[in-house]
């Protein structure tokens, strides 16, 4: 978290409020009832600004009140809002870079000491802000329920305009499917989209698979994406296939082997089955974010006859693979060529180990032959980010 400041709307509140007007502090509450919080201030370097996360206390006893999440971070000593006077204004004030969009969380009536578990459930929305974003349920993840997260908006940012649904524009169709695992012991749903005017038979189309495809899906919206890029002739068509996560996300993901394998085997053959695509490995992708890009680039790295595309959005390169975190490193040092073409991206805030990764990767990669098409974005570890760099994504891969 970035080092505490003192904000000029709070200062002259405060000052106001020491001088004997009672009636700034309800004008305060009428001025964030209808801009809605965090306040957003400049300051004297154009890149940085002054984030000043609020809560309106119901009474006037001691709040335990954390923001948790995206500019705030998660260090808890750091993310206690204070209070301003004896009033019901609770506080915290940070100098922050510039970003576009962030996910955080608010913690309130926060008694949970070290009990972490607890506090994750107990974040909500920050009901003062006028922004936020549902992660619905996932199917395969038994433990999870609708989760409504605030998202901050920074001046100037502008939503990525592929994201809007064009009710007159042609719209691909998307078939549920359950994928069954004899590599991994499980099964999880699968979604895959069809391009508008598909047909099982002529031309193979280009695939894309993605991980954490419930999310890609619901957040994301990827399907609309593609339909409009599509409609204005930015990209080919092409079937994406939306991988779901389950419960042990972690435990297979972080740069697994049998994950790998039920990728590059079980994954690939299920769409090469059931739909009608290209076994030439420059019209397939595979990819995702976070830890989906991870593995998209090992899957790739491994079966280049396969994949010869990655999609990665913040790739968690750090966990390596198979428990090696210089796993990559390793294997182009030793490559005398790589047959790659890779998107790249990452936040500009997002933390050291992943944005070092990134970079390192992907000079190597360069070095190596492969086209890496590599872009930074304002903005952290976020669905709210990930969702506004999609599009670009799919053009740098699929685009005419």
């Amino acid at each position: 978290m970035a080092e505490i400041q003192a904000s000029p709307a709070l200062a002259h509140l405060e000052q106001q409020l020491k001088n004997g007007h009672a009636e700034a502090l309800t004008a305060f509450w009428d001025y964030i009832a209808k801009e809605g919080a965090p306040l957003i201030e400049e300051t004297e370097n154009e890149d940085e600004v002054l984030l000043t996360f609020l809560w309106q206390a119901e009474a006037e006893a001691d709040e335990n009140v954390y923001i948790l999440g995206g500019p705030a971070g998660w260090k808890l000593e750091e993310a206690k809002l204070v209070q301003l006077l004896d009033t019901n204004v609770y506080y915290r004030t940070l100098r922050t870079p510039l970003r576009s969009v962030a996910e955080y969380y608010v913690s309130p009536h926060d008694t949970f000491g070290d009990d972490w578990s607890a506090r994750l459930q107990n974040l909500q929305e920050d009901p003062l802000n006028l922004h936020f974003l549902v992660h619905p349920a996932n199917p395969d993840k038994p433990a999870t329920q609708d989760t409504t997260t605030a998202v901050l908006v920074y001046p100037g940012f502008e939503p990525n305009p592929y994201r809007a649904v064009r009710q007159h524009a042609p719209h691909g169709e998307i078939t549920q499917h359950r994928l069954k695992s004899e590599i991994l012991e499980n099964e999880r749903s699968v979604w895959v989209y069809t391009p508008p005017g598909y047909t099982a038979d002529g031309e193979p189309y280009s695939v894309l698979v993605l991980f954490d495809g419930f999310e890609y899906d619901k957040i994301v919206t990827a399907p609309t994406i593609l339909d409009n890029l599509l409609a204005d002739g930015k990209i080919s068509p092409v079937v994406t296939v939306f991988v779901n996560a389950n419960d042990r996300r972690n435990e297979e993901m972080r740069g697994t082997a049998m994950f790998a394998q039920f990728a590059a085997e079980e994954v690939t053959s299920f769409v090469r089955e059931h739909y009608n695509v290209s076994t030439d490995p420059e019209r397939a992708a595979i990819g995702g974010c976070s830890n989906g890009g991870l593995m998209g680039l090992i899957v790739a790295m491994q079966h280049p006859d396969i994949y010869g595309n990655v999609l990665s959005q913040s790739g968690s390169f750090a966990w390596g693979y198979d428990g090696e975190p210089e796993w990559f490193m390793h294997q182009l040092e030793k490559a005398e060529q790589v047959h790659l073409r890779v998107y790249m991206d990452v936040g500009t805030c997002e933390q050291p180990d992943i944005f070092e990764a990134n970079h390192a990767i992907r000079d190597q990669l360069r070095q190596k032959g492969a086209r890496v098409h590599y872009a930074e974005f304002k903005g952290g570890h976020d669905w709210v980010c990930w969702r506004e760099t999609f599009a670009d994504a799919v053009v740098a891969l699929f685009g005419n």
